[in-house]
Formats: C-alpha cells, sequence, structure tokens
C-alpha cells in the first residue's frame, strides 16, 4: 500500500474541466432604412395636447352638397369597343312643338264644393258619470240595451241552421234509400233449387262413405272427436236435404 503525499492544496476542479465551445456571434438585428426618415418626418408638435379646446366649426355655406358624398368607386377599364359594319344612321330629335296647355283649375271653388257636399261626422253618444268630468262611451258600456235590440236576437246562428240542414238531408236520403230497398230474401228458380238438391245429396253420399270407413273401435278421443263431428255434419246435410224438397225456397244474399 502507497501514500500520496499532498503538499499544495489549492488545486480547483473547474480548472481541470474543459471549457465549453464559445457561442457563435449574433447576426446583426433587422433595422428598417424608412424608419429614421418617419421618425425625422413626424411633426412632435402635434402630439403635444389632447386636441383643440374647442372644436372649431365649418361656415353654413360649406355643408355636405349631393354628390360631394363617399360614393361607389368609378370601375375604370381599358376595353374599347370597336365597331364594324354599316350602322343605322343616329334618328334626329323631333322639332320642338308647342307643350300641351293644362287646363286652369279653380281649387278654391273645388274645395267649397267639397266642403259643403261633405256630412259631418256623427257625435258619438257618451255619459259624464263623475263630477271631474270623466266621460265614458255609451256603446258597450252597458248602460243603453244593445244586444235585446239586435235584428239577429233569440234566432239560430247561422252556422247551426247550416248544420241542421246537412243533417236533414242526411236523414232524408237514409229514408228514400230504406224506403226503396229491394228485398235481401229471393226466390230461387226450379232449376236452381234441383242443382242445389243434387249437390246436397252428392256431399251427403261422400260423407257417409267417409263415416262408413271409420274404425268400429273408437278408443281414442281423437276417433271419437272426429265421429261425432262427421255424424252432425250428416244430420245437418240430411235437415238440408229435406228443406230443399220444398217447392219454394227462399235465400238471403
Amino acid at each position: 500500500m502507497s501514500v500520496v503525499e499532498i503538499i499544495n492544496h489549492d488545486e480547483v476542479i473547474y480548472t481541470i474541466l474543459d471549457k465549453p465551445p464559445p457561442e457563435p456571434p449574433r447576426t446583426p438585428r433587422y433595422e428598417s432604412q424608412l424608419e429614421k426618415q418617419l421618425k425625422e418626418a413626424k411633426r412632435p408638435e402635434l402630439r403635444r395636447t389632447f386636441g383643440y379646446a374647442e372644436t372649431p366649426l365649418k361656415p353654413p355655406d360649406q355643408f355636405l352638397k349631393k354628390g360631394q358624398g363617399i360614393g361607389q368607386p368609378i370601375k375604370h377599364t381599358d376595353h374599347k369597343c370597336f365597331v364594324s359594319g354599316n350602322l343605322p344612321p343616329v334618328p334626329k330629335r323631333p322639332p320642338p312643338g308647342k307643350k300641351q296647355e293644362k287646363p286652369v283649375v279653380n281649387f278654391r271653388v273645388i274645395n267649397i264644393k267639397k266642403a259643403v257636399k261633405t256630412k259631418g261626422k256623427p257625435v258619438e253618444p257618451r255619459l259624464v258619470d263623475t263630477r271631474d268630468g270623466h266621460i265614458k262611451k255609451i256603446k258597450g258600456s252597458g248602460e243603453v240595451p244593445e244586444y235585446c235590440l239586435r235584428p239577429d236576437f233569440g234566432q239560430m246562428p247561422a252556422y247551426l241552421v247550416k248544420r241542421n240542414r246537412k243533417i236533414q238531408k242526411a236523414l232524408e236520403k237514409i229514408r228514400h234509400a230504406e224506403e226503396n230497398k229491394e228485398s235481401l230474401c229471393k226466390l230461387i228458380s226450379a232449376e236452381d233449387r234441383l242443382k242445389l238438391l243434387e249437390d246436397l245429396k252428392h256431399n251427403w253420399s261422400l260423407m257417409q262413405k267417409a263415416f262408413l270407413q271409420l274404425p268400429m273401435l273408437t278408443d281414442t278421443i281423437p276417433k271419437i272427436l272426429r265421429k261425432t263431428k262427421m255424424e252432425q255434419e250428416l244430420k245437418q246435410l240430411e235437415k238440408d236435404i229435406l228443406a230443399e224438397s220444398n217447392p219454394y225456397i227462399y235465400i238471403y244474399e
């Protein structure tokens, strides 16, 4: 093991480390060339106050006249229209003639005639109901009977009369349709009766054949239900055949 003896104690860590690289030079700041001219052209004397102590007024003859305001900008264009061909001549102005004389109207006489013919405004009946001169219109105040004196007082309104007429017309139409209604019960002819009887007998024979083909032993519920249903249908067909034997048969449509 070796021992190092330190005699000088003036070592600094910052002297041992490498120095950082120098910063690159900065580019010069942009300066406008017109800035100095603008500063010289400014007049600082105009910025010394907040404005005029008294607003100067224009003389009365310098008012804004017609056409002196800010209007629409005029559009200028370089377009030129080149005329090609022969155009008809410009029509000449007609010779000046005498203007038609206006008839002389005496407005005084006309106004006097109108004033004589006009009728005065009717005086609206009013009522003074207080000592202070409070005026109240009689019409609509309830002091005078008005509603009971109307020509249509106590009469049925027009819309109810119109509705009753419609109802009456509908009832008459129904009554007329019932009176002229054809009977639903009709007598069938002999040919139709024979054909209907033949069809019933044919159906009965088919049903009877199917009934006879049923098994003799009915030990299940479906068999019992089927047999009872076929028996009921056979009975109904027999009743219909007996009824069709009558020479007079009516049907309902």
